[in-house]
């Protein structure tokens, strides 16, 4: 969950907004509706009944079930909704078997209003027990009504946020459980206790509820305990010891790969924002980044991510801001397009990504890149170049890019002093007003809209190693690959339609079979 602070109507509104503490956004202005083809928002599709809204998707909580994946989401609406909804964040959902076609299912668990627990609704997750489904979730509710309530006849006083549940037999028609409200526990804040991860964690052959808390101002990962959900009896076994010192742990998850486990968790405060992870040889810890230090394999624009697996492979989902306006000059804010990534093991303890299969293969027509204009000290030509950029910068502009495209090959670096980048709606100059920049000193790949930096993701090169990459152009979205190790999504609404570059400076980059593909 995230609360944060925006102001609608001129008229400043206290609002619930997903694994995220205050921040100050304005609100979304009206634009006209992007197209996408990989990466997916709500949007109504004609003659549906099933209570779905053009929006956008924040955090996902994913399931595999029925022969497909199934991912629930924060549905957050437009403006001129909100500004008459009783409430926010009802959980929606998107449904596919291959990660590249989806459906969209519409309005699962509402929310309620301002006399309810979920006047907004939070991060949770699904799982099943017996014959039942139960959908843990945060209700949030902020006004000073609810929160001022001294009702003698409440067991316990109401709080900003609790922990709450409902139940289907199948994973729609969903029933809210009445009176169920599971609060943070003495000596832990009342204002965030969130994103409850209830899971059957076989090492201990017991169901477990990981929830986001904090306590004397640092985020901790509380477990709660439960032989069965349809009891309600879920007793504190403590917390985890994670290493790091945030404001927050929000929409942990937890998984096995090989003898190892995995936890994701989302900040939004530090100095590297964004889904960190940590490893350990038991679910109950302690869990430590990974030897290297580097615990992230995207940057901030892929948030609160989660993962689930259909047996096989398994997935993390995330969402990519949107700007306020829909501009480039617009303010970052919450909620946007739903990103999927495949996630494997590196090595002893490490985490990768890479783009589904499915995604790679839609992209099945191959060209080369039409080269523009150069500057600078280049040679090259059919997918093979040379960029000299040693003693001043030099550089490839190539032909707009027109719909969804993927642009593909291998690079090199020379030295790790200098920089390389690739820059969209690139000018004469050959520079970007979107410029993904490879910073070798810096051991990171780093993501500047209008000369700021947005995002960034940690990665080690290595001088003279030649690497894969390959870019997705999807509408705004744009989510570079980097040698099936590491990501870094990105949001750029310039780069549709416009010329792209490579440029070299201080050092020497070689792009070999460099390709421009469509599906």
């Amino acid at each position: 969950m995230a609360l944060k602070r925006i102001l609608l109507a001129g008229m400043a509104i206290s609002l619930f907004l997903s694994c995220t503490k205050e921040k100050t956004y304005a609100p979304a202005e009206p634009f006209s509706e992007e197209k996408f083809n990989i990466f997916p928002k709500p949007q109504i599709s004609p003659n549906s009944t099933t209570g779905q809204s053009t929006g956008w998707v924040g955090d996902v909580m994913p399931s595999y079930v029925n022969g497909q994946f199934e991912l629930f989401f924060l549905h957050d609406d437009p403006d001129q909704v909100k500004q008459s909804s009783t409430g926010q964040h009802a959980i929606h959902k998107l449904s596919s078997k291959n990660l590249l076609d989806f459906s969209y299912d519409g309005e699962m668990i509402p929310y309620g209003n301002k006399s309810t627990q979920d006047n907004l609704i939070g991060t949770g997750s699904m799982v099943k027990a017996g014959n039942t489904n139960y959908f843990y979730y945060t209700g949030y509710n902020a006004n000073n009504s609810w929160l001022q309530n001294t009702n003698s006849a409440l067991v316990s006083a109401n709080t900003r946020e609790a922990i709450m549940y409902a139940t289907s037999s199948t994973t729609t028609g969903w029933t809210k459980k009445a009176g169920f409200a599971l609060k943070a526990p003495d000596g832990y804040a009342t204002t965030d206790f969130r994103d409850p991860y209830v899971f059957y964690n076989t090492e201990f052959s017991t169901y477990w509820m990981m929830v986001s808390a904090q306590k004397d101002g640092k985020g901790v990962i509380l477990v709660y305990t439960s032989t069965d959900p349809a009891t309600d009896n879920w007793q504190l076994r403590g917390p985890l010891s994670v290493e790091g010192d945030y404001l927050m742990l929000e929409c942990a998850d937890v998984f096995k790969i090989d003898d190892k486990y995995f936890m994701l968790f989302a900040e939004d405060w530090s100095t590297s924002p964004g889904t960190h992870y940590r490893v350990a040889s038991s679910s109950a810890g302690p869990w430590f980044k990974p030897a290297d230090g580097m615990d992230m394999f995207d940057g901030h624009q892929f948030y609160a991510g989660k993962t689930a697996s259909n047996g096989t492979e398994r997935y993390a989902f995330g969402w990519a801001h949107r700007r306020n306006p829909e501009n480039d000059n617009g303010v970052r804010t919450w909620g946007g397009n739903l990103i999927s990534q495949q996630i494997t093991k590196l090595g002893n303890d490490k985490l990768a990504v890479k783009a589904p299969s499915s995604v790679k293969s839609y992209f099945s027509k191959d060209a080369d890149a039409i080269v523009s204009a150069q500057t600078g000290t280049v040679s090259g030509s059919a997918g093979n170049y040379t960029l000299t950029g040693s003693s001043s910068a030099s550089g490839y502009r190539f032909a707009a890019l027109n719909g969804t495209t993927m642009i593909k090959g291998k690079l090199a670096l020379s030295n790790l002093n200098g920089t390389a980048s690739i820059n969209f709606n690139a000018k004469t100059d050959l520079s970007g007003s979107y410029q993904i920049r490879f910073e070798p000193a810096s051991k990171r790949i780093a993501g500047y809209n209008n000369g700021q930096e947005v995002t960034r993701v940690p990665f080690v090169f290595e001088q003279g190693k030649t690497y894969d990459f390959s870019i997705i152009v999807d509408g705004s979205i744009i989510v570079l690959y980097l040698n099936d190790q590491v990501a870094l999504t990105n949001r750029s609404y310039s780069a549709k339609g416009t010329s792209w570059s490579l440029t070299a400076n201080g050092l020497e980059l070689k792009v070999t079979n460099l390709k421009v593909s469509t599906h």
